[in-house]
Formats: C-alpha cells, sequence, structure tokens
C-alpha cells in the first residue's frame, strides 16, 4: 500500500463551519500530482455521486457542482451516448432508468431509486473506507427518508417500497409504521437529537446534518495517517466544509427540498 508522506504533510486541519485552507479546487491537481493511478481512480469513484447528483441537477434545471468528475456538457453528451464521458458504459441500472423514465420532471422525482441503486452497487463492489461511506450514506438517507414521512405524515410502506425490507436498517424503520413519533434505527441513536432540535428549522437540520456526517467520516477513515482512505477522508470532509460554507439562508432551504425529493 503506497503512503502519501508529502501529501498528507500539505493538507491543513479541517473545522465544518470554518474556511479550509485548502480548498478543493487548489487540492486537485496536488492529487492528481501525487496519487499513483490505481488511488487517483478511487477519488474519481467517490466523486460518482457528484456526477449522480449533477444529472438530476440537469434534469431540474439546478446548480451544477462542478466538483463532479464531469463538466455540464459532457454530462448532456453523455445521456444521448449512455456512456460516461471516460469511455465507460452506463450501468444497466442507469439505462433501464432512463428508459422507464422518459420525461425530466419523472426522472427527477424518481431519483432517490437511483441513488439508492448506486450507493448499494458501490458498497459492494468498493472495500475499505469507500465501501464505509458508501455504507453509511446510505443507511442515512434511509434514516432521512423515515424522518420525512413521519413528518408529513406519509405512509412508510409506500416511501421504502423500493428498498429491502429485510435489511435491518429498514425494517426498524417500517416497524414504526403506527408510531407517532420518529425514533432513528438503534445504529444512530445519536442521529435523534438532529431530528428533535431541527426538525422544523430547515437551515440548521441542514448544518446539523452536515455537522454529523463531518464527525462519521473522520471514524471511518482510520488512523493510518499516510493511507490513500485517510486522503479519501479527507477529501470527503473538505467537500462537506465547503458545503457548509456555501450555505446561505436560501440555498439553505433550497437544499433542504433537494434533500425532501431526493428521498422523497
Amino acid at each position: 500500500m503506497t503512503e502519501y508522506y508529502f501529501l498528507a504533510s500539505l493538507l491543513p486541519e479541517l473545522q465544518i463551519g470554518h474556511v479550509p485552507g485548502l480548498g478543493y479546487a487548489a487540492l486537485k491537481p496536488l492529487l492528481i500530482a501525487n496519487l499513483n493511478k490505481k488511488d487517483l481512480a478511487k477519488t474519481k469513484k467517490f466523486l460518482h455521486i457528484f456526477d449522480y447528483d449533477n444529472l438530476r441537477a440537469l434534469w431540474v434545471g439546478d446548480v451544477f457542482d462542478k466538483r463532479g468528475n464531469f463538466t455540464k456538457i459532457e454530462l448532456e453528451q453523455a445521456l444521448i451516448d449512455l456512456g460516461w464521458p471516460d469511455g465507460q458504459d452506463f450501468p444497466d441500472y442507469l439505462v433501464d432508468y432512463l428508459g422507464k423514465y422518459q420525461k425530466n420532471e419523472e426522472r427527477a422525482k424518481n431519483y432517490f431509486i437511483l441513488v439508492s441503486r448506486f450507493l448499494q452497487e458501490q458498497l459492494e463492489k468498493e472495500e475499505g473506507f469507500l465501501q464505509e461511506l458508501f455504507q453509511f450514506e446510505k443507511e442515512f438517507r434511509l434514516i432521512l427518508i423515515g424522518f420525512r414521512a413521519k413528518k408529513l405524515g406519509r405512509k412508510l410502506s409506500v416511501e421504502l417500497q423500493y428498498e429491502d425490507s429485510t435489511d435491518s436498517i429498514v425494517a426498524q424503520i417500517l416497524a414504526q409504521k403506527d408510531s407517532k413519533g420518529y425514533e432513528p434505527p438503534f445504529e444512530y441513536h445519536e442521529t435523534k437529537f438532529i431530528f428533535d432540535d431541527y426538525g422544523d428549522h430547515p437551515i440548521e437540520l441542514h448544518k446539523a446534518c452536515l455537522k454529523y456526517r463531518f464527525a462519521k467520516y473522520v471514524e471511518l477513515c482510520g488512523s493510518a495517517i499516510f493511507s490513500i482512505d485517510r486522503i479519501l477522508g479527507y477529501i470527503a470532509r473538505l467537500l462537506l466544509v465547503e458545503k457548509w460554507i456555501e450555505l446561505d439562508i436560501q440555498m439553505g432551504v433550497e437544499i433542504i427540498d433537494d434533500i425532501v425529493r431526493e428521498v422523497k
């Protein structure tokens, strides 16, 4: 396993709510210059979630996130070619999704199905930090689905109809179909205060979720300071810090609306 002493020594400390000393735009060329081919590919796999989010941005005319692997023009062409700009074919589930939902409105409305399938495939294929990160993101999104359903008085069985009912997280959420309140699955019991304290305040809810994810990423990346997992963990946390900095009142409302639509 390659150890990145020089690159790791360049990375300043990150704190949620504080402007990073090195933004992702400045970090990206350092990654290209210092990571070996295999590890650089891992960073692209992680950033793939931004590519999927950017597909949705195209469908709804939303702000395009430049931190993904591809440009807006490249993704527009990718939807025509049914293949990623780097030469890889779209996975079958994405091709099927595009075939099933022909209109942009339908594609955006059912986006949660697509991103759930993406995360499931990635956590099955990857190992180490990436596998754990994709697992966490999938489960955290499920928890948000449960919270949203309870908040809006919607049926959990309908909201989670495309998920595996034998999955522990899904099963614990479905078990609350007749309860008035919402209890996060026991694996994430510490998130209860987030929903109790900030459930009625979209901006603060988003910030609390970012802060929780930031702390979780610290746990996941391990203690090997110079490893690729540590570098990946740094990138993941840096992007959360940048999202926090970008958050203003209007953007906060829009982002929470996105979360609501995403987990619908």
